[in-house]
């Protein structure tokens, strides 16, 4: 039996495409890349769309405790600053893509605001290793105790800036470009 120029052209086509999907798919170095690619597509976060007006949706009903990679129980009780926090998991593609933007604005605002980037369906040894193959310079968290009704998502990643009296000010559902100047203009006037 004789393939055709045409047959031959579309296993050659197909095989390159499928090969292509596995790699993105199926290989740590695909999962990068994909990353990587989707980075570029993050917006820009809408400060006016995102304001929490109604004051029982502020307040956080009972105290949350989570642990770092450094083992360290933390209250949000105990954190005496604003709080970025970021609901994320390690195998969501939309988490990674906007966690170098995290970074660089954890570095611009330094000691001023408290990230903490919780993933709570997974274990400290997976988040521990994320955090030492991305050179993340400040602890990430697991959940430790019951999560308060008003800081559950069911999509990954969820952000909240909180104020420094434990009132949720602005939440965004999606990944975005977090090291923008509105955001680090926000956060730094809820720490003054």
């Amino acid at each position: 039996m004789k393939i055709t120029k045409k047959a031959k052209s579309n296993l050659i086509f197909w095989g390159i495409a499928l090969s292509l999907i596995a790699f993105l798919f199926f290989t740590s170095a695909g999962s990068s890349l994909r990353s990587w690619m989707m980075s570029f597509t993050l917006r820009t976060p809408e400060v006016n769309t995102s304001k929490i007006e109604e004051i029982d949706d502020q307040f956080i009903e009972i105290d949350w405790m989570v642990i770092s990679t450094e083992g360290e129980k933390v209250w949000l009780s105990s954190i005496d600053k604003p709080i970025f926090l970021n609901i994320w998991a390690t195998w969501c593609g939309p988490c990674r893509s906007e966690m170098p933007s995290i970074v660089e604005l954890q570095k611009k605002l330094g000691d001023r605001v408290e990230f903490v980037l919780v993933s709570p369906s997974e274990g400290l040894k997976i988040i521990k290793n994320y955090k030492e193959s991305k050179d993340i310079n400040f602890p990430l968290y697991i959940n430790g105790s019951i999560i308060p009704g008003n800081l559950v998502s069911n999509a990954y990643p969820t952000t909240f800036i909180i104020d420094q009296h434990k009132h949720i000010v602005h939440k965004w559902v999606g990944a975005y470009n977090w090291d923008e100047p509105t955001i680090e203009k926000l956060l730094k006037e809820l720490s003054e």
